[in-house]
């Protein structure tokens, strides 16, 4: 099986035609998952500005005092959470 499609935020994609709905059912359902399974589904580079690394990502996130938290929930989207957005994978 191929990665996910990368859906977008939070705030861009809940402006999208069934993205609110989507994403409301995505909060209610969430279940939290590991690191790597999360990673298996998707490809991170999605959300990387260019040259930086997920470590740095992360580290940096982790400095800010948000670390990030990885779901699934049961519309099939994965989704990480960090500084109160949600970045979405789906398959559509």
């Amino acid at each position: 099986m191929g990665k996910l499609k990368f859906l977008g935020s939070c705030d861009r994609y809940r402006q999208t035609d069934k993205g609110e709905m989507e994403w409301q059912e995505m909060m209610k359902t969430r279940q939290q998952i590991s690191e790597s399974a999360f990673l298996s589904k998707i490809n991170i580079n999605d959300v990387l500005d260019e040259g930086e690394s997920w470590k740095e990502y992360k580290n940096t996130a982790k400095m800010q005092g948000d670390p990030i938290k990885f779901y699934k929930s049961k519309n099939k989207k994965y989704f990480f959470q960090t500084a109160g957005f949600e970045f979405i994978w789906g398959d559509n």
